[in-house]
Order: structure tokens, then sequence, then C-alpha cells
């Protein structure tokens, strides 16, 4: 029963390569688009997502700037400073949004082994700072407490300057770098996705503000914040610390160049709302996109179960029960849906794993540090399952419901129609 009936189908589509062609082909084409409309979705959302997956995005920086405004009768330009004092202060005012405090030193200099020299912005942080900041270790080790308890001279060189110094990074570790008169020995070598592409060095915190800032100034403070998950909760927040600070330093709370603040979590939220929007529109476009391939679908059965009613009129008039040929119709359509629809999503996973993969070692070859736009364009497989069982569903609808109004005509006016 089941062989005569595979038989039949593959007769009935032998005898019409045409038809089938053009059926398939609109079914593969239908699901071959959504696969790669989704991957590019997904390809973007990805991208994006990496640019802030390997550091903290929960952080707000502040730097010390000078004031542009008098306040109650202090002068103008007057430089304002931040210091460990100011660190224990906004712990104290804010204690349920900051969950820590990163101070840190930055000085400019020169890093030089024999006639090697690099140019670079060295930074005095606390140990957890490299890995706050998005940064690996790939030789060696980071800073520790050790380091900064004892003012150690060591350093954690990026990977290209420990190139640049000693051609071959993996050997920087053990070896002494001189930053103009004071030497340092190298404890690490790192690699991160550091947007701005800085090749900064780490040293101890304590170390740098003994050496470069023995008044104990910082060069910026990094706050770590929490229970702030909105962009209005940040928003609130930036203002009610930009004036409880313009109170302990004595300027104006309008004063624009008194103290600088960047959150990086109102751009993370501003990147991710963009980033829904994108994934909504690709899923409408997607959604649009299977509903075309099924409305081809519907119009290509209508159009050729109407050219088979001659068909039906013999198979009928030879003894065929109306269900035997809907059935036949239906099986048809389920055969052509499934392999053709198979055909479009191989096709389509194998075009965005093929992408993935090309980006995958374009991004292993590429600058280190560079801005990510769009990687590993997948999509979840249980999606492309799902678009196409619709089409198969569609495709036994399109070809029932004509089918069923063929076989209701009577043999004499099928044998008739043209």
């Amino acid at each position: 029963m089941i062989t005569d009936l595979i038989e039949e189908i593959y007769v009935s589509m032998s005898r019409n390569k045409l038809r089938i062609a053009l059926t398939g082909f609109s079914i593969a084409w239908g699901i071959f688009l959504l696969i790669v409309l989704l991957g590019a979705g997904n390809g973007l959302l990805h991208g994006m997502m990496s640019n802030f997956s390997s550091q903290s995005v929960n952080k707000i920086q502040l730097w010390p700037g000078y004031t542009s405004l008098e306040k109650d009768g202090l002068p103008k330009w007057r430089n304002i400073y931040l210091d460990a004092k100011d660190v224990e202060y906004l712990h104290g005012v804010f204690p349920r949004e900051i969950a820590a405090v990163q101070p840190s030193v930055s000085v400019g200099t020169q890093l030089a082994v024999g006639d090697n020299h690099s140019s670079v912005s060295l930074q005095g942080v606390y140990p957890e700072a490299i890995a706050m900041n998005g940064n690996t270790i790939t030789y060696g080790r980071g800073l520790n407490e050790m380091d900064i308890r004892d003012r150690r001279k060591v350093i954690v060189l990026h990977q290209k300057t420990a190139e640049k110094l000693f051609l071959d990074a993996s050997q920087a570790v053990g070896q002494w770098v001189k930053a103009y008169d004071i030497e340092y020995r190298v404890v690490g070598v790192y690699k991160g996705k550091n947007v701005a592409r800085e090749e900064q060095p780490y040293v101890p915190l304590t170390t740098a503000t003994s050496i470069y800032k023995p008044d104990g100034h910082y060069s910026k403070v990094t706050l770590l914040v929490q229970n702030l998950e909105t962009a209005e909760a940040n928003e609130d927040f930036n203002k009610a610390l930009k004036e409880v600070m313009s109170h302990h330093k004595q300027y104006d709370p309008n004063d624009p160049s008194a103290l600088w603040l960047w959150n990086s979590y109102e751009d993370y939220l501003q990147t991710q709302t963009a980033l829904n929007g994108i994934q909504f529109l690709i899923w409408i476009i997607g959604i649009a996109t299977l509903i075309a391939g099924v409305t081809g679908i519907s119009n290509i059965m209508l159009i050729t179960v109407r050219e088979r009613t001659h068909e039906f009129g013999i198979r009928k008039a030879i003894g065929a029960r109306p269900m035997e040929i809907v059935r036949l119709v239906i099986f048809e359509s389920i055969a052509i849906t499934m392999v053709f629809g198979y055909v479009g999503l191989f096709f389509g996973i194998g075009l965005t794993e093929l992408v993935g993969m090309i980006l995958s070692l374009a991004d292993n070859g590429s600058e280190e540090g560079s801005f990510t736009v769009f990687m590993d364009p997948t999509v979840d497989l249980n999606i492309v399952i799902a678009a196409t069982v619709v089409m198969v569903i569609a495709g036994v609808i399109a070809g029932y419901v004509p089918a069923k109004r063929a076989v209701s005509i009577k043999p004499i006016e099928a044998l008739t129609a043209s």
C-alpha cells in the first residue's frame, strides 16, 4: 500500500519535472532566505555584544578637571583632585549603588630594552583592574596583593609592547624594562579587547603613586555600580553623583569642566535597545519571507491541481475514490515541501556556517583590540525546523483545498476540463 503510494507519487512527479522544479525552488528559496536573514541578525547581535562581554559594563569613570565657574567666593581655574579620601567618601554616600572603586594613576613614559623603545601610558592600578578592562593574561601572571603591599617594581605588558621590546612576547616574563630611570621586572603579558587600541602596561597602584604621584592624587577613579538596571536609574545616579561631588569638592554643580563622567552602562543599554530593534526588524522580514514562501506554494499548488483536473477525472472514471486522489495530492505536497525545504535548510545553514568560519579566521588574524561588528551568524536549529514544518503544513493545506474541490466535480465534467 505504502510502496504503491510512493511509486505513484514518484511517477506523478517524474511526469511534471518543470512544475516540481518551480514549486521546489519557491520552497527552498523561502527557507534559505529565512535562515540567511536570521543569521545576519544574530551575527550583528553577537558581534556587538562581544564588545561588552569581555569587560565590565556596569562602571562609571570619573576624571578630575578644573573649575570654570566661581563658587562661594572661590576663584575660577582651580584644579580638582581625586584621592583616597574621595574614594572613601563615595563609598559612604552611595553604599547601595557602589560595589567597588578602582582608582588609577596614568603616566606617559617610554619603555626601553636595549635599543628597542615603546612610548606608552603607564597605568598604576589594583590587581582587579586588568580583568575588569577585558584583558586576559597570556604569559606569566597579573598583579597581586603582595605587589600592592610591598610596592614592588613589577609590570604587566601588553602583548604588542612585549613584542616590540623583546621580539618574542613569551620571552618577556622575568626580564627587566626601563621607564626612563626606573626599572621594572616583567611578571606578565596580556592581551585584550581594548577598543581604544592602547598598549597600556600595568604596575601596582601603590608603586605608581609613590614614584609619580607622591601627593596621592589619582588620574581616574572607576566606580563599579550595582542595582542600576535602567537608563533612567543610571541617569538619576549620574546627576546625584555630580551633585554630591560638587558639594564635596566645592565647585559649582553646573560647572562643565570640574569633573568629567562617563557611564558605560548607559552606552550598553542604548546599544542593547538598538540591537533589540534590529533583531525585531529581522524577524519581521523573516516572517514576511516565510509568508511569501507559503503564498508561493499555495499559488503553485492551486495551479497544479487545476491542471490535473483532467487526470483526476480519469482516475475517478476507472474507480479511484475521491479520498485516494486527495491523499495522493497531499502526500505529493508533503514530499515536495520536505525535500526542497531541507535543500533550502542545507544551503542556508551551510552558508551561515561558512561565513562564520571565515569571520572566525579573519578575527584570529585581525588586529588585536579591534571593534567587532559581525560574528557567529548562526541560527537556532529549532527555529529552522519550525519554519520548515510551517512550509510543510502550508503545502498540505495548499494541496488539500483545491484537490478536495477538484475531486468533487463529476467525472464527465473533469474529463472535459482543459
